[in-house]
This record gives C-alpha cells, structure tokens and sequence, in this order.
C-alpha cells in the first residue's frame, strides 16, 4: 500500500466505488477507487467462490466503510468492528476472509501482515456507482493452482506468478520473522499457506 494515500479532491471525498453482496444485505463505500487489482488462482479462493479465479482490488482501509442494510432505508455502520455485521473465516494462517452471513457472498481478504489495507471482491462493486477510471488487472497470481481446464488468455498485458508476488512474498516473510501478529481475535486454520 502507498503510505500515504490521497483522496481524489481536497476536503470531504466524494464517494467514488460503491458495492454490494447478492442479497443486499451488506455494504461496501469507497472514497478511492482500488490501488491495483489482482485475479488469484488458489485453491482457496477457486473454492470459495465455486469459480476458476477470484478477482481483488486493493483499498486502502482508511477510505473504505462496510455497512448493512437496515428496516425502511437506514443502515449501522461496521466501524473497527467487522465482526459486528460479517462472517470472518480463517483459511490460511495468514489472512482473514469476509463473507455475507446471509448469502454467502465472499466480501474480502485482510491479510495479517498488512492491516492497512483490504483486497476487496470485485464482485461486489457496482459499476453504475463508479466515479472515475478503474486501474486495470495488474496480475494473475498463484497459477501454479489454476484450475487445469482454464486458460488464461495470454495477451491480456498481466504480470504472472506461480504464487505471490515478490514483493509481497517478502513482506509475508518479514512479518512472519517478527512473531506473526494476529490482525483479528480467532485463531488462524491450518493450511498449505504455511510459512
């Protein structure tokens, strides 16, 4: 993430992404569109999302705010406290993931070594609700775990990698050298994610 993220105008950013799961039940407001945007092959997120890839935009928390929908139009807002409103699950010991807990709809990925930020769902944006242009796919990662019928068209401009990217390889690894820090209260399920 850029340590120093800037809003698209000075004074109170305008809302510029706005999304939503299936049922409608839970919210997604952006006042920056994503860093970058990431199409992942794991296994994981092929079985999460019961489809060959699973596509993420990297946002910075600050200009994030999850939400749900409440009776006649009003909404409680899920400040600091995601659990208040979302189903976390721990797949991998180094990352949390957020779904609906009413539909099921896969919402996000926090990963532990980097609490600034969220990999949103792309799925969940809105297209009519986006201000501006989105960035285009940056990288396939982990194609080492794609799913053996799919193929990834190869003119598409994407960096690939087998896994992570380097450098976020090494801030996995830099963060596991330092004890691993728990970014959310539960503990972490086993997985190939190992480090």
């Amino acid at each position: 993430m850029d340590p120093t993220p800037k809003p698209l105008s000075k004074g109170p950013s305008p809302i510029v992404l706005r999304g939503s799961c299936l049922c409608g039940m839970i919210h997604l407001e952006s006042k920056m569109l994503p860093e970058s945007i990431t199409i992942c092959h794991c296994l994981e997120c092929r079985k999460a999302s019961s489809n060959p890839f699973l596509t993420f935009g990297l946002f910075h928390n600050d200009f994030i705010q999850w939400y749900m929908a409440q009776p006649h139009g009003s909404r409680k807002d899920l400040h600091g406290d995601l659990s208040k409103g979302i189903k976390l699950t721990y797949y991998s010991d180094i990352a949390t993931r957020g779904w609906c807990p009413r539909c099921g709809t896969p919402l996000f990925m926090k990963y532990h070594c980097r609490p600034d930020g969220t990999s949103i769902t792309m799925g969940l944006v809105d297209d009519e609700h986006i201000v501006g242009s989105m960035p285009p796919v940056k990288e396939h990662i982990f194609l080492g775990d794609k799913a053996v019928w799919w193929n990834v068209p190869l003119d598409d401009g994407t960096a690939r990698y087998q896994g992570f990217n380097e450098p976020f390889t090494r801030r996995l690894l830099e963060w596991s050298a330092k004890g691993r820090p728990q970014r959310l209260d539960m503990p972490p399920a086993p997985s190939k994610f190992k480090l």
